[in-house]
């Protein structure tokens, strides 16, 4: 019998980068563990591609492609660029995904004072290095691709900030955590700093709860549902959400009533064509841009909510 924690069927799906979002949230539902491969990350796909890895049990495959045909459909009729469409499967095993990893993921150096780290590669730490310790999971954030570290860069600016004003550590929400590596990083920023961590893929929630305990992180806690599933109070001062666009557009009007009067979000998985739509609706549901920060086609936003009254 198939382990389907160590065994599965490997899914490629070769398609245009505008419609890799879509792809790995639909293939999301289905799939144990979903990987994004492009321009931006550590292992990339080939020019101008995107490569959405799905890894799913033997039986889920027929419903896998069938969602992927479905989307592919409405991918189309909504003028999103998904073609041409090219999928590969083959057999894997645990083992090898973590030896691939071994190969292209080393101690990288993120923002200015961050090193995330795999537990194979220790790295060289100054006395000034904020470290992050984190093994590859089936969830997203590595600190390898450019969304992430443009969201930890805009963080430590954020902290610069608030220490110059004299204002203490923010009570933060980690939108889509993931590997949990932007709560790590803004406890390491803000020690003793209180957050919650939320995710919809209880996968993501296990690997953030492995990773806190790694790095000993005890004030974040975890939570496996959407935004609805947050409590409404106390507010917090800051929401981190590295979400694909249409996500964020969705969550526009509905984090104000999440943040206290001038409270910040930073907003990133944004390619550079999104940024401004979502800006706009942003500042349309009260926030104004404080700061952007591009690299490659990848953009973020630190916003600030307007004070009411």
């Amino acid at each position: 019998m198939t382990d389907r924690r160590t065994s599965w069927l490997e899914v490629q799906i070769e398609i245009d980068p505008e419609a890799a979002d879509i792809v790995a949230a639909i293939a999301a539902d289905i799939a144990d563990g979903v990987e994004i491969r492009d321009a931006g990350t550590v292992v990339r796909a080939a020019p101008d591609r995107a490569l959405v890895i799905a890894h799913v049990a033997p039986d889920d495959r027929d419903e896998l492609l069938d969602a992927l045909t479905e989307t592919a459909t409405h991918a189309r009729a909504a003028g999103v660029r998904i073609d041409p469409i090219v999928v590969r499967e083959r057999h894997a095993h645990e083992d090898e995904w973590r030896d691939v990893w071994k190969q292209f993921f080393h101690a990288t150096r993120v923002g200015r004072t961050f090193i995330v780290r795999p537990s194979w590669d220790p790295g060289s730490i100054a006395g000034s290095d904020r470290v992050i310790d984190l093994d590859p999971g089936r969830a997203f954030g590595t600190g390898g691709h450019a969304s992430t570290r443009l969201v930890i860069t805009l963080m430590e600016d954020l902290a610069d900030a608030l220490l110059a004003e004299g204002r203490s550590a923010p009570r933060f929400l980690d939108l889509g955590c993931g590997s949990g590596i932007l709560s790590i990083a803004a406890s390491r920023l803000w020690p003793g700093a209180q957050g919650l961590a939320v995710d919809l893929d209880p996968e993501a929630t296990a690997c953030a709860r492995e990773n806190f305990d790694r790095n000993q992180i005890g004030t974040v806690s975890l939570l496996t549902g959407s935004l609805d599933a947050v409590p409404a109070l106390p507010p917090f001062d800051l929401v981190l959400a590295n979400i694909q666009a249409d996500v964020l557009c969705a969550l526009a009007p509905r984090l104000p009533s999440r943040l206290t009067q001038g409270g910040r979000a930073i907003l990133s998985g944004l390619l550079l064509r999104d940024a401004d739509p979502v800006l706009g609706l942003f500042r349309g549901a009260g926030f104004d841009l404080v700061r952007r920060r591009d690299e490659g086609e990848w953009a973020a936003l630190e916003l600030r909510l307007r004070p009411t009254g």
